[in-house]
């Protein structure tokens, strides 16, 4: 990999990593809050759930060079031709 492509993971991982980090802090505290309301978590999983398929998504597209990756698909034409 050239260094222009290992900054570009680079920064694909940092941000990555700040999604998970807000994800983490944003549904601790709505977790409180749902909870201090009447001593009851009601709805704060719904917010769990929901940011927590594009939790997946993102580390999934990181981690496989994504679905819709141009790279892979040139890798699997060179290896079918040659």
């Amino acid at each position: 990999m050239t260094e222009k492509e290992l900054r570009s993971k680079a920064k694909d991982i940092v941000k990555f990593k700040q999604h998970l980090f807000m994800y983490l802090l944003i549904n601790a505290g709505l977790f409180g809050l749902d909870y201090l309301d009447n001593g009851y978590l009601n709805w704060a999983y719904f917010v769990v759930l929901g940011w927590g398929v594009g939790i997946l998504s993102h580390y999934i597209s990181l981690k496989s060079g994504g679905i819709f990756s141009v790279e892979k698909e040139m890798e699997r034409l060179k290896k079918s031709q040659g």
